[in-house]
């Protein structure tokens, strides 16, 4: 079962523009995205999927530099499409697709996926999104093939081929999706690079945890978090609404 890594990113951001080449703790945000993939036994190979927008050139040639397989897709919305390109040049059986303001992604929650969707082969994804019990910005979605495959073929309008992952969702009649939830719920954390503010709580949080060699793991990251005098607003959900 050839497992990828997908990494979604383009340079484009409202709020924070070029977040995924700013650093953390020496090091661009994306590195760390994939720093932790490559830790995750069962993935033989990583993906940088974004568009052909020149904006996206100087991360595209990062990703060439750090010997990913780079897919640039022509419609900038195109979500859809960018799935099918990582797939179709892989030849992979299942994708693990991690957005690029999650430099915080566990490697040990997606092994968890990974392990799940292995013990049922009736399953056609895993994802800790279905019922919210990790923090935001350790989501992932692992999808086998057949659902990317028709996804491609099947979703026609600009919104769904926009909003893929959250139409495979919605329809449960179509796919069979797994959800990874945790014992206690933490959902109330919010751990995702959006805002200046949310950079700056998470480049601390980098600085005082990110060793080389080593992965820090989501409950050192709490600790970190209920060990400071006071935790910043953006590190709750409730603080950034719908952001």
């Amino acid at each position: 079962m050839k497992t990828i890594g997908l990494i979604q990113a383009r340079m484009g951001s409202m709020r924070l523009p070029g977040k995924v080449m700013r650093p953390l703790a020496g090091r661009p945000l994306v590195w760390h995205i994939l720093d932790r993939l490559r830790r995750v036994e069962d993935i033989s190979q990583i993906v940088l999927a974004t568009t052909v927008a020149p904006e996206n050139d100087p991360l595209a040639a990062w990703g060439a530099g750090e010997g990913l397989t780079v897919v640039r897709h022509p419609v900038e919305d195109d979500i859809a499409g960018r799935l099918a390109m990582a797939i179709d040049a892989t030849g992979a059986e299942v994708m693990v697709k991690i957005n690029a303001d999650c430099p915080l992604v566990d490697p040990g929650v997606i092994a968890s996926a990974l392990a799940l969707l292995r013990a049922d082969q009736n399953a056609d994804g895993v994802t800790n999104k279905l019922k919210a019990t990790y923090p935001l910005g350790l989501s992932i979605e692992v999808l086998r093939r057949n659902v990317i495959d028709w996804c491609d073929r099947n979703l026609t309008t600009a919104q769904d081929r926009e909003l893929t992952v959250k139409w495979i969702f919605d329809h449960p009649e179509r796919f069979r999706i797994l959800s990874l939830e945790t014992d206690q719920n933490e959902s109330r954390y919010n751990l995702t690079v959006d805002t200046p503010a949310d950079y700056a709580l998470i480049s601390d949080i980098f600085d005082s945890l990110f060793v080389a060699g080593r992965t820090f793991d989501w409950r050192e990251v709490r600790a970190n978090l209920e060990n400071r005098a006071s935790i910043p607003a953006c590190a709750y959900l409730e603080s950034v609404g719908a952001s």
